[in-house]
C-alpha cells in the first residue's frame, strides 16, 4: 500500500477475521492516488499479527494515529520518523519510505505473481507500471513451462476421460493436425485409449 493509504487507514477498514481468499483477513482501501486505488488487500500472517497487537493498544479510530488519537499521522511526521530510523541504521539516503512498497511489489514479482495481479494489489492504473516489478529469471521461466506442461497434461487427461464417457467405449475420435507441404491440415482419426504406448 502507498504511505498515504497507510496513514489514512481506519480500524473500520481492517478485517482481521479470515475470509474467502483472505486467510489472515484484509484491508479495505477506499480511495487514493487514482481510481484504481480502491481495492481490498489481503494480509500476510505477519501483518495480521502486527495489526492485532496494535489494535489492542489503542482507542483511536486510526490505525496509525498522529500526536493526537483524534487524527491520523501526517505524511511529514512519517517521513521524519523514517529518516531517524534510516540514520540510526546507517541506511543510504535514497532509502525513502516508498522503497518499502517497491520492495514488496518486487518480491511479489520474484514469487511468481503475474503483472496483472501486481497491478491489482498495487492499485496501479496500468499493467505497464506493474511490469517493472516482474523480472523473469531462467529458473522462473523454466518453472512456467513446467506449470504449462502439468496443466496441458491435466487438460488432456480430463478431455480424454470426458470423451471416453461420451462414447461409452475404448476408441475415441480425435482431430489430429498434420503438416502437408508446410501447411497444417486436420484429419479425423480414431485413438485406442486402452493402449499403453505414447
Amino acid at each position: 500500500m502507498r504511505p498515504g493509504e497507510a496513514a489514512g487507514l481506519k480500524w473500520a477498514d481492517v478485517r482481521l477475521q479470515a475470509a474467502v481468499h483472505a486467510r489472515y483477513g484484509y484491508i479495505v482501501i477506499r480511495g487514493g492516488k487514482s481510481r484504481n486505488a480502491k481495492r481490498n488487500l489481503r494480509l500476510t500472517a505477519r501483518a495480521a499479527e502486527m495489526l492485532k497487537a496494535r489494535k489492542s493498544q489503542t482507542d483511536s479510530e486510526w490505525v496509525f494515529p498522529g500526536d493526537s488519537a483524534a487524527a491520523p499521522i501526517l505524511g511529514t511526521s512519517l517521513d521524519h520518523q523514517h529518516a531517524e530510523v534510516r540514520t540510526a541504521l546507517r541506511l543510504p539516503a535514497d532509502f525513502v519510505i516508498h522503497s518499502l512498497r517497491h520492495t514488496m511489489l518486487t518480491r511479489l514479482g520474484e514469487a511468481g505473481a503475474e503483472a496483472f495481479a501486481i497491478m491489482k494489489i498495487a492499485g496501479h492504473s496500468s499493467v505497464t507500471v506493474s511490469q517493472r516489478y516482474v523480472h523473469p529469471t531462467p529458473e522462473g521461466m523454466e518453472r512456467a513451462f513446467e506449470r504449462l506442461e502439468n496443466l496441458n497434461r491435466a487438460k488432456f487427461q480430463e478431455a480424454e476421460a470426458e470423451a471416453k464417457e461420451a462414447v461409452g467405449g475404448s476408441r475415441v475420435p480425435a482431430i489430429l493436425t498434420t503438416a502437408k507441404k508446410g501447411r497444417p491440415s486436420k484429419s479425423l482419426q480414431s485413438i485406442d485409449t486402452n493402449s499403453k504406448g505414447p
